[in-house]
């Protein structure tokens, strides 16, 4: 016959709960010792590619090399400058020539107002200001020239000063601003 114990139950109950309580100490003492670990192994990587750095470094200082890379850097600091120095005079550059009044369309538009029968004399530009000095044949091309001038739309203020006649040819003056220019 079988003898029953009845406290068998209980036993092999406890002989269950025993395995899993040493498994959470171990668990936990798994986990403690990660944590601390990281940051140790972190810490010691920091330590090592600082070390490292430094070596280079020191290499590379004591290398007899080492000065023309200096020079290199400053000439690449140099560089650098005269780019700098460079797209401003092209801005420089850009900014006058949006700004210049007086450039070949206008002596174009001047030489394509005069008359065949008058001729210049001496021009003289100044700012938007323009003065003209000249001889005709007749009077009436002066005033053709005037109305030319004024035709183009490109000139304002046109004066004529002065009209002299010298053996049969006339000489004349015309004074006006080229229109849009700014007096400075």
């Amino acid at each position: 016959m079988r003898d029953f114990n009845f406290f068998e139950y209980f036993e092999q109950k406890g002989k269950q709960q025993k395995g899993r309580r040493v498994s959470y100490p171990i668990l936990l003492l798994v986990i403690v010792v990660a944590a601390t670990a990281w940051p140790l192994t972190n810490i010691v990587r920091i330590h090592w590619m600082q070390r490292t750095a430094e070596n280079r470094q020191h290499q590379l200082e004591t290398d007899e090399r080492y000065p023309l890379l200096t020079e290199v850097d400053e000439l690449h600091a140099e560089l650098e400058e005269e780019r700098n120095r460079l797209a401003e005079l092209e801005n420089a550059a850009e900014q006058i020539k949006n700004r210049e009044i007086i450039d070949e369309q206008l002596l174009f538009t001047i030489a394509s107002s005069m008359p065949a029968d008058t001729s210049l004399s001496s021009l003289t530009i100044n700012q938007s200001e323009v003065r003209m000095t000249g001889n005709a044949l007749s009077k009436p091309a002066i005033a053709e020239l005037e109305h030319n001038l004024r035709r183009t739309g490109q000139f304002e203020e046109i004066f004529v000063p002065s009209i002299s006649e010298n053996d049969g040819e006339w000489q004349f003056q015309i004074a006006y601003q080229v229109a849009g220019g700014e007096e400075e």
